[in-house]
This record gives structure tokens, C-alpha cells and sequence, in this order.
């Protein structure tokens, strides 16, 4: 049974161009959960195989090694000398954000199925949350450049499942894993804050540089869009199309899209002006 198809078929004069646009409506958190899931599968196979996998720090396209941009500062920082080669790969990652923003947020990094589950969900992001990423991601540098090591990069929920999907492809234990997992959903529930939304220094560093990216913007269309809080609600760093300016952290999780009761948000494959947004506040 697909309700909105029998609405169709009950109202056939009433507004059937947008009931149709609901009808065939992609359900993105489902494809989103299957790239997750097989990016996760693929790297396991690769260590099984003995194979070198890559990872959600880094990977290779034919010559090119594509890198965390806060990993490889932490390298730099703890090796406390230039590495002309990690930086190379660090500015590969830096240019890749500025062509794809905050995909990998969305469509790589498994936090957004582990975390952001309390009760805090539906609530505002928190104000002082630029600063508090920005401390983090700034203090995660300076304590690998302390302790000589990339602190970080040990405990990033990210690089910790890449690591167990790693191990469980190879037969190793996944208590590791598990373990520091549910020490991060056990803080986000104390603290009542969300992971990525709130604290993520990754998520942080990426938004730096993920405001000029061109490829698929979502908008709201003004000639549908009654302004709510619908797309705010589904939206998991909580921003409004209707009334947000700035859309750095939209993660293109396309969960408006799907979210939307009137079909209003638009998604632009490539935008010739990103750094240039609209709003419908004054509608």
C-alpha cells in the first residue's frame, strides 16, 4: 500500500503534478545507508584479501592519495616537520571538500547512523557550537604536536569503525570498536548534545572549506514552499531552507527532500554562484 499513490488515484484533478513529484520520491537515508554499508563491506573484503584497504583517512585514485585534511595536520604537527608528500595528499582532501562540501558526512562517515539518537534530536543546534568544533579541531592539533602522535585520528569514531570493518575482515576482535563506540553514545547522552551536529572536530574542520562547493545544492522552491519547520526537523544539523542563508553545513543527506510534505525543495546538481543563497523569510 503506498498512500500517497491511493491519493493520487482518489484525486486525480487535485494537485497531481506535486503528488506525483511525492510518489516517486527517493528514500535517500536508505540509499545512503546501502553506500555506507558497502564502502564498510568493500573495505573489509579488501583486508581479507591482504590487500592494502583504504580508508575513510585515506585513499588512492590511480597516483593520487587523497587525505583527511585534520589528519594530516595532526601528522605534520606530531612528525613537528614539512612532509611535502602528506601535505600534497592533505590538499588533495581540502580540494575534494571544495568540489563535494559535506558529502562524506553524509554518505560515508557511519557516526550519522551510530550517533545523534537522544532525546535532544528535534532541538535547535547549539549556539556555542562553532566555537566549541573549532576548539576541538584546533586543541586536537595542538596535543598531537605535545604528544607526538595524531591523537584524534585514534579515537575518531570514523577512523574507529574503518578500523573494525578492517578487523572483522581480517578475523580480529571487534571489542575495541564496540567499546569506544558506546563510550561516545554513553558522552552524547550525558551531555545531551549531538556528535556530529555539536562536536565533531572533522565535521568542523570540513565546513571550513565546504561553503564554495558547487555540486548538488538542495533550495527551496519559491513557488511551493509555504515556509515551516518540516525540512529543519529532518534536517540533522537542524537548518531551515526557508530561512538559513548559510548552508556550509548542509551534509546533502537530502533528507529534506524526502522530508518535505509539499515537494517544495529542489535539488541543483551544480550551482555556477555557491557561495550565493537564498531565502523565503520575507514571504
Amino acid at each position: 500500500m503506498n498512500p500517497v499513490l491511493d491519493e493520487i488515484r482518489a484525486e486525480p484533478g487535485a494537485r497531481p503534478a506535486a503528488l506525483r513529484q511525492r510518489a516517486a520520491r527517493v528514500s535517500w537515508s536508505r540509499v545512503r545507508a546501502v553506500v555506507t554499508m558497502g564502502v564498510l563491506l568493500a573495505i573489509g573484503v579488501a583486508a581479507g584479501r591482504g590487500f592494502d584497504p583504504p580508508t575513510f583517512s585515506s585513499f588512492r585514485v590511480g597516483a593520487l592519495e587523497i587525505s583527511c585534511p585534520l589528519g594530516v595536520a595532526q601528522l605534520l604537527a606530531a612528525s613537528q616537520e614539512f612532509i611535502p608528500a602528506v601535505a600534497l595528499a592533505g590538499l588533495a582532501g581540502v580540494l575534494s571538500i571544495g568540489l563535494l562540501g559535506r558529502a562524506f558526512c553524509g554518505w560515508l562517515c557511519p557516526g550519522r547512523w551510530i550517533f545523534n539518537r537522544g532525546p535532544w534530536q528535534a532541538r535547535q543546534p547549539w549556539r556555542y557550537r562553532a566555537w566549541v568544533q573549532g576548539a576541538l579541531a584546533s586543541g586536537m592539533v595542538g596535543l598531537a604536536w605535545v604528544c607526538h602522535a595524531p591523537v584524534f585520528c585514534v579515537i575518531c569514531p570514523a577512523g574507529v569503525v574503518c578500523r573494525g570493518a578492517i578487523a572483522a575482515g581480517t578475523g580480529a576482535g571487534l571489542a575495541p570498536t564496540i567499546g569506544w563506540l558506546s563510550a561516545l553514545v554513553g558522552f552524547e547522552w550525558l551531555s545531551r548534545r549531538s556528535w556530529c551536529r555539536d562536536l565533531c572536530p572533522l565535521g568542523a574542520t570540513i565546513g571550513l572549506v565546504s561553503r564554495l562547493n558547487p555540486f548538488v545544492k538542495v533550495k527551496a522552491d519559491p513557488e511551493r514552499c509555504c515556509p515551516c519547520l518540516a525540512c529543519e526537523k529532518v534536517c540533522p544539523e537542524g537548518m531551515n531552507l526557508s530561512r538559513d542563508a548559510d548552508l556550509s553545513a548542509c551534509t546533502k543527506c537530502l533528507a529534506c527532500q524526502s522530508g518535505c510534505p509539499r515537494g517544495a525543495v529542489e535539488i541543483k546538481w551544480f550551482d555556477r554562484f555557491p557561495g550565493r543563497s537564498e531565502t523565503l523569510a520575507k514571504r
